[in-house]
C-alpha cells in the first residue's frame, strides 16, 4: 500500500495562526493531559494540531526503535522554547550535549563518557551511602516527612559531592541555591511568555540570575584547573579528559555541560526515589517482600556494587517504578532532516516526532495490567531496549544513567531496611510536569511506622495519581 498524506493524521482541533513554537506550549501548558488523550482519541500516531504534520506524537517502541538509534536521520531538536539572547550568560549555560547535534555532539559525548564509566560510578558509592546515612539519622519512626522534598535535598547532596566535588557547606548551599533557581526559572511560563530583559520582569530577573549561575560554576571551573590533586569528581574528570587528538572541553563546553549536570543530575532522582517510596507505601506486602530480601543479604547495612547482582526484587522494584512513573514523562523531540515513513503516513522534512515514555509505559498490548505496580513482571520477561526507555535508548542515551541507577538503589535500600512507609489518610497525589520531568505536586507526605509492624492495608489516596496507577 502507498503511504498515505501526512496531513490526513488525527489530532487535536486547529487553532488558526499558531506556528511551531506556540504549538509546543500548546503541548507543555498540560502534557499530562494532553498526550494520554492524544493516543486515547487518535491512537499511536497523533498530530498536535490536526492537518498540520510539523508536530506529530508516536507511542510505542516500534517508534522508539525506528528514531532514536538514526541520530543522523533524526536529530535532536535544539531549540529553546524561549528567547535566548546572543552573547548572554543564559546561551552560554545551555550550551551543552542536549542542544547540539552531528559532529560536535558525538565529540563532546566521547570526551564525557569515561567520566561515567562503571569503576567512576562505583567509586562514588561511600559518599552516597554516607550522605543518605547522615539524612536518614534525622528520621524518626511515627513521624511524617516530605518524600519528595527529603529526596531533592538529598540528591543535591549527592550531586555536589560526586559531580561537583564539593561537600555540604556554604559553598555547596549557595551554588545549589543558584542551580534550582535557574532550574525553577527555566520552566517558568512566565520567564518564557514576555521575554524582555527589564528588571522587574521574570526574564530580566532570570538573566541577573544566569549571570550569578554562570561567575560562580567559573569559579569552580578555575578552582579545579589550579589544583594539583586528581580528584575524582565529574567536574575534574571532565576539565583532565582529552580526545586521540589531544583536544580537550573548552571553557563554554565544560560551563555549558556543568549546567546540564545540575538540572539533570538531581531533580530526576529525586523524583525517581519519591515515585518508588509511594508504590511501596501503597503496596506494603511488596515493600515487606523487599524488605526481607534486603535484610536477608544486607542484615541493614547498605549494599556493595557487588550484592546488587544478588537483591533481584529490588532492581525489579525500581524497573518498574520507572515503568509505571517515569521521572521524565518526555524526554525525546526529534526533528527530521529527510523525508521519511512513520507508520502508515508520509513525513515532510522538518516535521517534529514527540516520544513520551509515560505514555508508551502504559499501552497495554506492550504491557499487561499496566496501571498496576507488579513488580514481578519482571521475573518472566526482559525488556528491549526500546520498550523500557526512562533514561532514553540510542546514541543520546542518558549519559548519567548508571549514576543515577545506583543511587537509586543504594537510597531504597537503606531506606526500606530501617523504616516502614505508609501514606497519610486522605492524602492527594497529583502528578505535576516542570519542564521535561514529572513529580509530586506540592510535596509527598508520607509516615515513618515500624518496619516490624504488621502491614496495614494501603490508604485510600486521591488525586490524578489515580489516572497512571491502580491498587
Amino acid at each position: 500500500m502507498s503511504p498515505r498524506p501526512a496531513s490526513e493524521i488525527p489530532g487535536l482541533r486547529p487553532i488558526p495562526f499558531v506556528g511551531r513554537h506556540l504549538g509546543l506550549l500548546r503541548l507543555f501548558r498540560d502534557p499530562l493531559r494532553v498526550l494520554p488523550r492524544l493516543w486515547r482519541e487518535h491512537g499511536e500516531i497523533a498530530a498536535l494540531s490536526r492537518g498540520d504534520p510539523s508536530i506529530v506524537c508516536a507511542f510505542g517502541p516500534a517508534f522508539h526503535q525506528q528514531l532514536l538509534p538514526r541520530a543522523k536521520e533524526f536529530e535532536h531538536l535544539d531549540d529553546i522554547p524561549m528567547r535566548v539572547p546572543e552573547g548572554s550568560a543564559l546561551s552560554r549555560t545551555l550550551f551543552n550535549l542536549t542542544v547540539i547535534n552531528g559532529a560536535d555532539h558525538r565529540r563532546q559525548r566521547r570526551l564525557m563518557m569515561p567520566a561515567f564509566g562503571r569503576s567512576v560510578i562505583h567509586g562514588y558509592r561511600d559518599d552516597m551511602v554516607e550522605l543518605a546515612g547522615s539524612r536518614l539519622a534525622r528520621w524518626r519512626t511515627g513521624s511524617q516527612v516530605d518524600a519528595n522534598r527529603e529526596m531533592t535535598e538529598l540528591t543535591l547532596d549527592v550531586m555536589m559531592r560526586c559531580l561537583f566535588g564539593l561537600s555540604p557547606g556554604e559553598d555547596a548551599a549557595e551554588v545549589g541555591r543558584l542551580g534550582t533557581s535557574f532550574l525553577e526559572h527555566m520552566t517558568s511560563p512566565a520567564t518564557a511568555m514576555l521575554p524582555l530583559d527589564l528588571p522587574w520582569l521574570p526574564f530580566g530577573r532570570f538573566m541577573r540570575l544566569c549571570e550569578r549561575f554562570e561567575e560562580r560554576l567559573i569559579e569552580m571551573i578555575e578552582q579545579r584547573r589550579a589544583s594539583r590533586d586528581q580528584a575524582q569528581d565529574v567536574l575534574s574528570l571532565l576539565i583532565r579528559a582529552a580526545d586521540e587528538d589531544g583536544s580537550r572541553l573548552t571553557d563554554r563546553e565544560l560551563l555549558g555541560n556543568m549546567g546540564l549536570l545540575f538540572v539533570a543530575g538531581h531533580e530526576t532522582t529525586a523524583h525517581a526515589l519519591s515515585w518508588t517510596l509511594f508504590l511501596l507505601a501503597q503496596h506494603p506486602q511488596i515493600q515487606l517482600e523487599l524488605r526481607e530480601e534486603l535484610r536477608g543479604e544486607l542484615h541493614g547495612d547498605a549494599p556493595t556494587v557487588e550484592q546488587f547482582a544478588r537483591l533481584p526484587l529490588l532492581d525489579a522494584i525500581v524497573d518498574e517504578s520507572l515503568r509505571l512513573l517515569p521521572p521524565t514523562y518526555v524526554l525525546f523531540i526529534r526533528r527530521a532532516m529527510g523525508e521519511f515513513e512513520l507508520g502508515p503516513y508520509r513525513m515532510p522534512e522538518g516535521s517534529l516526532v514527540v516520544l513520551s515514555p509515560l505514555v508508551a509505559h502504559h499501552l497495554p498490548e506492550v504491557f499487561e495490567e499496566p496501571e498496576r505496580f507488579r513488580p514481578e513482571r519482571w521475573a518472566s520477561r526482559k525488556p528491549s531496549p526500546f520498550e523500557l526507555v526512562p533514561f532514553g535508548a540510542g546514541p543520546r542515551l542518558c549519559l548519567g544513567a548508571s549514576f543515577a541507577a545506583q543511587e537509586i538503589r543504594l537510597v531504597l535500600a537503606m531506606i526500606v531496611q530501617r523504616h516502614g512507609l505508609r501514606m497519610l489518610p486522605g492524602s492527594r497525589v497529583d502528578p505535576k510536569a516542570r519542564g521535561i520531568t514529572m513529580g509530586p505536586r506540592g510535596g509527598l507526605p508520607i509516615e515513618l511506622v515500624d518496619p516490624d509492624a504488621r502491614p496495614r492495608p494501603p490508604v485510600d489516596v486521591g488525586g490524578s495519581i489515580r489516572e497512571w496507577v491502580q491498587w
